[in-house]
């Protein structure tokens, strides 16, 4: 009769297990996520009622350009964040608004269609330079009603802008890992 009896995994054995799992999740990332972001020029201002940002990277990501001429689509995603910075304890999000924008280049034409999914409008450009901006810029953007702010006290204004060559993924992996083209950061003193 065969008995087999237990045997603990030894130190050898966990770092072996632990090598493998992270090598496994290193295969796993495509390498173009691991691209550093670029910074973007950032600037808040109170525009009546209304929190507005201008935000702008200062050089356009690489390949976009390239891509658009080509007759790739590009996607789009700015994440505007506005919080209270705490010490000792997560930060007190007050506001989060994300602006989707899509160009889809007609090579017959030479014209981009520009899409901004956030409000649904559409228009027809015949400039690539005009395309680039629509995707790299935000001017006068309205972020937060005033009526949600406290006098005297201290945001942060934080902007990401996420890049994507082709059709624009609606998933969940899509939002976690997507290629960062710039990050900003700055404090706002409310009045």
């Amino acid at each position: 009769m065969l008995l087999l009896q237990y045997q603990p995994m030894t130190h050898l054995h966990l770092c072996l297990v632990w090598r493998f799992s992270l090598w496994l999740l290193l295969c796993c990332l495509p390498l173009s996520y691991a691209q550093a972001a670029s910074s973007m020029d950032l600037t808040v201002a109170l525009k009546g009622d209304v929190l507005s940002c201008n935000a702008m990277t200062p050089d356009p990501p690489g390949g976009m350009k390239q891509a658009l001429i080509e007759g790739s689509e590009i996607s789009v995603e700015w994440k505007i964040r506005v919080s209270i910075e705490r010490k000792y304890w997560l930060d007190n999000s007050v506001a989060d608004v994300l602006v989707n924008r899509h160009v889809v280049p007609d090579l017959v034409s030479r014209s981009w269609m520009l899409e901004d999914l956030t409000s649904g409008i559409t228009r027809r450009v015949f400039s690539l330079e005009e395309a680039i901006r629509f995707l790299t810029i935000l001017s006068d953007f309205p972020i937060v009603d005033r009526s949600l702010l406290s006098s005297g006290q201290a945001y942060i204004v934080a902007v990401a802008l996420s890049e994507q060559e082709g059709k624009r993924p609606d998933n969940f992996w899509a939002s976690w890992f997507s290629n960062k083209s710039g990050v900003a950061a700055t404090e706002f003193i409310m009045p």
